[in-house]
């Protein structure tokens, strides 16, 4: 299968022939949906044909659920996302590697968890200790930096590169065996992080991060929820 978003996050329409609808899934050749993963969550939009269409209601590793009929095998669609919602996720997790940027960069910690929803995500961190005073330094530190208009790019590397650098990884180093190749996401002059998920091209599109709550789950593991405006 040929993935789309991995090259370029801003398609919102493709063609595309589906290649089968067994247990309900619609499997396409190619597609521009996200399939769900790495605390991004999947797309949704609608699928539409020569006599026929759905919605796209998420997916399951390369299989979009569906609600409706899909289409049957072999024919061609239209893949449709519903875009306001996917944007609004990309700027939420461009935010959140910038706050993890921040985060590493000035204090040394890294991620131990985090979700993204449209406009909104949380992030947490290895911090012993936490108070609201030093989260607010953290998102005023990251919204400084995300106006400065720095550019997001993704590319690919490979796995003998990746681990000669190991300030890309920022989860738990399991998590990372099963690829053989990695792609990357860096905001120039500023983070680079292996990373799957979509972006926006330029930190100036996140808007403003707002602190809404922050809370400690562990010993090592705070909680920063941040709002977008």
């Amino acid at each position: 299968m040929e993935r789309l978003y991995l090259a370029d996050a801003y398609i919102r329409e493709f063609d595309a022939t589906v290649l089968d609808t067994e247990g309900g899934g619609v499997l396409l050749d190619r597609t521009a949906f996200y399939p769900g993963g790495g605390g991004q969550p999947a797309d949704t939009g609608r699928l539409e044909w020569d006599g026929g269409s759905c919605a796209v209601t998420g997916s399951e590793g390369d299989r979009l659920f569906v609600d409706g009929n899909p289409p049957p095998a072999g024919a061609r669609v239209n893949g449709a996302l519903d875009w306001d919602r996917r944007y609004a996720i990309m700027r939420a997790h461009t935010a959140l590697h910038v706050i993890d940027g921040v985060a590493y960069k000035d204090y040394g910690v890294d991620i131990t968890g985090n979700q993204l929803y449209p406009g909104r995500g949380r992030l947490d961190l290895s911090f012993d200790n936490m108070t609201r005073e030093l989260a607010e330094e953290i998102i005023a530190a990251s919204n400084a930096a995300a106006r400065r208009g720095l550019q997001v790019k993704a590319y690919f590397i490979s796995r003998e590169e990746f681990a000669a650098r190991p300030q890309l990884m920022r989860v738990a180093g399991h998590l990372y065996d099963k690829y053989t190749e990695f792609r990357i996401v860096e905001i120039e002059g500023f983070d680079m992080q292996a990373d799957g998920g979509t972006h926006v091209a330029n930190t100036s599109e996140i808007g403003a991060m707002v602190l809404s709550e922050y809370k400690s789950k562990g010993a090592r593991n705070k909680r920063i929820y941040v709002d977008l405006r």
